[in-house]
């Protein structure tokens, strides 16, 4: 069963317990996978792989396979420093094994949040995205749900909109259409958190309706909507790593 906890960060999000029932998705976040314990076992198209820690690049297809012991999931936009910075690590395949100075950062963290400042500093952070893709994703944050938004972004920083979408497509690794997406899952996995019906949370999240959240969500997350809920609503009073 699902019974860990999950926490939201500013472009990051994740999860802390045993895994159970998902299907085979891919998203847009560049995904850490860590075994707390004992190694965790993933299966990808053709292969399975059990080993401590696995990066999982943006639009691999995978499935985390339901063990008796806790794992952690780490989900991290491709738009940020640190998305960048574990994107350079991923193989032709999209895919990578933890290195042993990042499981150690793991194993030393209090928290997720510690976590994810203690691999910040750990990494070697890429060059920033591009000032215009910056603040035209910053301005889709708040401007996503209705025709044209995408438009609107790129006329605001100067640039046609093929040439958004080829520059988001280049410095992100997933297209621009994507990550609107994943973001419109983000904010309806955090009201879902909260308490509201998976109406509520369809419309706060931008969706047409709660059919389309749940094509989104099991495309992207491997799991229902109703299931999605249960798992953000329940917490944990402690974070384990070992």
């Amino acid at each position: 069963m699902w019974d860990g906890s999950v926490t939201f960060g500013g472009s990051w999000a994740g999860y802390i317990g045993r895994a159970d029932q998902n299907t085979a998705h891919s998203h847009v976040a560049i995904q850490l996978c860590i075994g707390v314990g004992q190694p965790a076992t993933l299966e990808l198209p053709g292969k399975v792989i059990r080993a401590a820690g696995v990066i999982i690049g943006p639009n691999v297809e995978h499935r985390a396979v339901a063990e008796s012991h806790p794992v952690a999931f780490l989900y991290v936009s491709p738009d940020t420093a640190l998305g960048r910075a574990l994107n350079a690590l991923l193989q032709d395949d999209g895919i990578a094994l933890a290195s042993d100075e990042l499981l150690e950062c793991f194993r030393r963290s209090t928290s997720l949040s510690h976590f994810v400042d203690a691999l910040s500093r750990l990494l070697a952070i890429t060059p920033p995205i591009d000032h215009r893709l910056h603040k035209a994703l910053n301005i889709l944050r708040l401007d996503r749900d209705g025709p044209g938004c995408v438009s609107r972004a790129a006329q605001a920083v100067g640039l046609s909109s093929p040439r958004l979408r080829c520059v988001a497509t280049h410095q992100m690794g997933v297209s621009l259409s994507q990550w609107i997406i994943w973001n419109k899952l983000e904010r309806a996995s955090k009201s879902l958190a909260g308490g509201s019906t998976l109406s509520d949370a369809a419309a706060d999240g931008g969706f047409s309706d709660q059919a389309h959240l749940a094509r989104m969500m099991r495309r992207m997350i491997g799991m229902t909507p109703r299931t999605a809920a249960e798992v953000l609503r329940k917490t944990s009073v402690s974070f384990k790593t070992h």
